[in-house]
């Protein structure tokens, strides 16, 4: 059982996580939060032994394990699942979501914006798309009212407007459209406004590539949603497929490579099994480019990326740090062994020839290149350049704009997983607020600014 308190909680107060396990001996009962984000900071957490009252005579000892945390921002704050696990079992906590008000007599500012909340990258000619139109940022003391939808369908496509349930509108949905191209190459929607009161809000404009009758639609499960999330981070796209299954792919690695093979392979499908798709794709790709058996794990990570619609993809580059150190080092004794070989036992027997010194000159360029190879190769850790300005990620789906602010134009809506390149991380921004974005670029030639709580460096 999860309980959180307050309901609301304030900023730098406290908001409580208290979970009850159904577990006599707190010893044997280990609880694991999620990754926090940067709008919250942990404070403590304590464990104790509670009993439950089944009948005003008889009750049941449970474990209680509580956790407090700070929030540091305003907002809407999501946080993943607890893993809790006693001997022989293991179970997830459903993710959380909370929101923080001010200090009482504070003043909250809100910046509603309209996102598209979920559409494919294509369709085939003739099929039904249905699409969902969220406010993000809305003050939730006010009442969200059915705004008036009067724009008129694009050419060679049907457009028709959905009923909204009251839930919908709790949800901060206030527009769902089903789209069905009829011919043509691409079916767009151009920027529109909806009005809410005295507040009128545009949507951006959406592109959704067209197939013809007979081909199959790109694969296209939605992204995770996390537009809900504190300000100022991008939008997502939409919600990710639940409980996707991880592609298990059997394949034969050497045995002194196994070890650090299967302990990539657990931590994977422990994050994936939680939802946490782009961190398990993020630590996929750190063994692919670090560990020696890392091209064991491309097939495994390319069918990972296709469960979740990513096409625009790379491969790593194999560079393990560990192998690189271990040339290094074995390469220089065999050097100085070399070395002292030829000269010592050459010199005790007075004897040079020339075949015997073109083979010592062989055996020492090629260590010496070795050496050298491997020297160089340590200069790449973590995938970060050797003048730290370029670092490998992956990001949680979102959108990228050309500016770091919100306001500003999107530029690319990336999908749940996407590998990128950062180019630029905070404290290089003049401004506080430019130093939570980063700049990032995707293989496929997209680029923009994205906020860094969508980044998974790797």
């Amino acid at each position: 059982m999860v309980e959180t308190s307050p309901e609301r909680p304030l900023l730098d107060g406290s908001w409580r996580v208290s979970i009850l396990v159904d577990h006599p001996n707190p010893d044997e009962v280990n609880v694991s939060p999620p990754d926090l984000p940067s709008s919250i900071t942990f404070a403590q957490v304590r464990k104790e032994t509670r009993l439950i009252r089944t009948t005003p005579e008889e009750g049941t000892r449970w474990t209680l394990v509580e956790f407090l945390f700070v929030p540091q921002r305003t907002g809407t704050i999501s946080l993943g699942a607890f893993e809790v696990s006693i001997p022989g079992k293991r179970v997830f906590t459903r993710a959380l979501r909370t929101y923080v008000v001010t200090q009482e007599g504070g003043r909250e500012e809100y910046h509603p914006r309209l996102s598209w909340e979920s559409y494919p990258p294509s369709i085939k000619i003739g099929e039904s798309v249905e699409l969902t139109l969220r406010i993000i940022d809305w003050d939730p003391d006010k009442t969200l009212a059915h705004p008036a939808f009067q724009e008129t369908a694009p050419a060679d496509a049907l457009l028709e407007e959905l009923p909204l349930s009251k839930a919908d509108l709790d949800q901060g949905l206030v527009l769902r459209l089903r789209l069905t191209p009829l011919e043509g190459t691409r079916v767009s929607l151009d920027p529109f406004s909806l009005r809410f009161n005295t507040l009128s809000l545009e949507a951006p404009a959406i592109s959704i590539r067209l197939n013809p009758p007979g081909a199959a639609a790109a694969p296209g499960p939605a992204p995770v949603d996390r537009s809900g999330t504190e300000e100022p981070a991008p939008l997502a796209s939409g919600p990710a497929p639940a409980n996707l299954a991880f592609p298990e792919t059997p394949l034969k690695v050497f045995p002194l490579f196994r070890k650090a093979y299967g302990e990539t392979l657990d931590k994977a499908r422990t994050q994936w099994l939680r939802g946490e798709y782009s961190g398990a794709l993020g630590e996929l790709r750190r063994g692919e480019r670090d560990l020696l058996a890392g091209p064991a794990l491309v097939v495994l990570r390319r069918a990972a990326e296709t469960a979740l619609g990513l096409t625009e993809t790379e491969d790593e580059k194999w560079q393990p740090l560990g192998f690189s150190l271990g040339l290094v080092v074995i390469s220089f004794f065999l050097l100085i062994l070399v070395i002292w070989r030829f000269f010592y036992r050459n010199r005790k027997r007075n004897k040079v020839t020339s075949l015997s010194l073109w083979g010592f000159r062989i055996v020492l360029l090629t260590l010496l290149a070795i050496l050298g190879w491997g020297i160089m190769d340590l200069g790449k850790i973590g995938g970060i350049s050797r003048n730290g300005a370029l670092q490998s990620a992956v990001l949680h789906a979102c959108e990228a704009y050309r500016v770091p602010d919100t306001n500003g134009a999107v530029s690319a809506r990336w999908r749940e997983g996407q590998p990128v390149k950062v180019r630029t991380v905070g404290k290089l921004q003049p401004s506080p607020a430019a130093n939570l974005w980063a700049y990032a670029e995707s293989p496929g030639g997209d680029a923009g600014w994205v906020h860094q709580d969508n980044i998974i460096f790797y």
